[in-house]
């Protein structure tokens, strides 16, 4: 059931060096979890239920916070009657 979807952009602020490491273990491990992920250079969308997209949030602090200190992020929450990524996007990828 498609009820909630999540844009999430994570921010280490205390590895510099480590930063796209980290960004780039939670987006694989967001693509190995859910089914329907999409990755901009801003923020990775992900859909599903919300119960399970909030325990999988919270996974993604939890990861990010293995190899930093200090995570920032950025998260969008639509939740209830959305459109699903393919109804908002298809009609500008034809």
């Amino acid at each position: 059931m498609i009820n909630c979807s999540i844009a999430l952009q994570i921010l280490p602020l205390d590895n510099h060096d480590g930063r796209l490491k980290i960004i780039d273990k939670v987006i694989y491990f967001l693509q190995n979890k859910h089914s329907n992920v999409i990755v901009t250079p801003f923020e990775t969308v992900i859909e599903g239920e919300f119960n399970e997209l909030m325990d999988t949030l919270k996974e993604c602090f939890v990861l990010a916070g293995k190899d930093s200190k200090n995570i920032f992020a950025n998260v969008k929450i639509n939740y209830g009657d959305v459109l699903t990524i393919n109804e908002k996007i298809d009609k500008f990828n034809q």
